[in-house]
């Protein structure tokens, strides 16, 4: 037995990863992008024609690494290798992978163009140098400076070197909009650029006299683009992340991490989800073994319609009937929202708890009624099969009683069924609570799980969909101990 759990235990390691490879490619196959649900322009991935809008998704799909190709994306989720900006330094990751546009000009050259955008300093630059280096950006762009602080500033940009390039790119970019009316400005960071890039840009005379100064603006950004401002060499800070190492990651919107999140809304939904699985159990068995003893009579026929009518209520429907039943527009004897009152805090222990319980009755209720239906026919049908089998005759020609033969003999077998549904069962009602904690506003895994869907959030539609699907593995594993504890001729080897 001991091997037989190790062995799947190991085996649940490729599983997940599939599992991760399955979401993964799920995710980025259907609609929408967190960068434009981010800025609120849309579940569909629509941007407007605001280069403002275009900048911010740009800089939200950096920040989250997702301008990198999707096999990246993946190796730097699944890990152990952390492949974001502060890890393993054998790597170079993206700083940018912004597109450029290649302006074909009337008489057939093309001309190298970028979005102007802020370019940040490089990983691992000096803070010193940097905030050096702004300074004498600022003294640059000041048009009341004076040719002295001008050329000062220009001298030490320019012997910075490849340091200097981001902040003369920000200053352009500040410049893009009035380019005109700060022309002296956009001409001396233009005259600085060479020396500290170490390259005499050559932007094509036709588009020149087309565009003016903005086509050596633009013309700049371009050869930023594709000469080397794509991608920087890892500094080594994290050598690890990633799902093998436990690392879920941060939610993209909010920046928190992801796993205490998970931990915080599993105290909610696990003792909602097992209380709900436990009376399920205690309430399903002894119904189903009644149903199969009462075979064919009026009795088992009225249980039987009473059970199937509250498998087919949809869980939605059912959550608001009872909230107008049990709520102030009712009965008023439940609360309907929530687990706690406003006020819990201020509650001593045992009242809080109380306030809990009433507050859970009526989540667990619906969470209950599907699969103690469910449950119960499956044991009538287990428990109907064993009655059937030629070791019960025996036992009944023995004149045991009926109790005897039920409970000492047929029960045990009868339970095999029902312990293969405990495999999913836990799983679906994890997974499952979405309905029942967006109808009742708890604050669970389900309702967590929908709005990372809603908000396009990979690192959360990621964590919760792995969970369930590790959840699951984990089901069926204790369902195959069990059948062993309920008949001893199963062995695992």
């Amino acid at each position: 037995m001991l091997f037989f759990v190790l062995r799947r235990l190991l085996l649940m390691v490729p599983t997940t990863i599939g599992i991760a490879l399955v979401v993964f490619v799920i995710f980025h196959a259907a609609p929408g992008d967190p960068a434009t649900v981010m800025i609120g322009a849309g579940t569909g991935g629509q941007l407007g024609q605001n280069s403002d809008v275009e900048g911010r998704v740009d800089k939200f799909r950096r920040k989250h690494g997702l301008d990198r190709s999707l096999l990246v994306q993946f190796f730097d989720y699944l890990g152990p290798f952390n492949l974001d900006r502060d890890g393993v330094p054998w790597f170079s990751s993206p700083y940018t992978e912004r597109k450029t546009d290649e302006v074909e000009l009337p008489g057939g050259q093309v001309a190298l163009e970028g979005t102007p955008l802020p370019i940040d300093h490089l990983p691992g630059a000096d803070p010193e140098l940097s905030a050096a280096l702004d300074k004498a950006r600022a003294a640059l762009l000041d048009d009341g400076a004076g040719e002295e602080a001008w050329a000062a500033a220009a001298r030490e940009l320019g012997e910075a070197g490849s340091a200097a390039v981001p902040p003369l790119l920000t200053a352009l970019d500040r410049l893009e909009a009035s380019v005109e009316s700060r022309r002296g400005a956009v001409q001396r960071v233009l005259a600085v650029l060479p020396q500290a890039a170490g390259v005499e840009l050559e932007v094509p005379l036709a588009r020149r006299a087309q565009v003016g100064l903005l086509a050596d603006l633009r013309g700049w950004f371009g050869w930023y683009y594709s000469n080397g401002g794509d991608r920087v060499q890892n500094t080594g800070e994290d050598w690890w992340g990633g799902l093998l190492v436990g690392d879920l990651r941060r939610e993209m919107q909010s920046d928190k991490p992801v796993a205490p999140e998970i931990v915080t809304r599993l105290k909610v939904t696990v003792p909602l989800a097992l209380a709900s699985v436990l009376l399920s159990y205690l309430i399903a068995l002894p119904l189903g073994i009644f149903s199969a003893r009462h075979h064919g009579k009026r009795r088992d026929g009225i249980v039987t319609v009473v059970l199937f009518v509250l498998f087919a209520i949809p869980t939605f429907w059912a959550g608001l009937m009872l909230i107008l039943s049990f709520g102030r527009t009712g009965l008023d004897l439940l609360p309907v929202v929530g687990l706690h009152d406003k006020d819990a805090a201020d509650l001593a222990p045992l009242a809080y708890a109380w306030d809990t319980v009433l507050h859970a009755l009526l989540p667990i209720l619906t969470m209950t009624y599907g699969s103690l239906a469910y449950l119960s026919r499956q044991m009538r049908a287990g428990m109907m099969d064993t009655l059937r089998q030629d070791y019960i005759r025996t036992a009944r020609a023995k004149g045991l009683s009926e109790d005897k033969v039920i409970y000492k003999h047929a029960l045990r077998n009868s339970m095999i069924p029902v312990l293969t549904l405990l495999a999913s069962v836990l799983p679906v009602l994890i997974g499952g609570s979405i309905i029942v904690e967006k109808v009742f506003d708890v604050p669970g895994m389900g309702r967590y799980a929908f709005d990372g869907l809603l908000k396009r959030d990979f690192n959360i539609i990621m964590a919760t969909t792995i969970l369930v699907g590790v959840m699951t593995q984990v089901g069926i594993l204790l369902s195959d101990i069990t059948y062993s504890l309920v008949d001893p001729r199963i062995r695992h080897e």
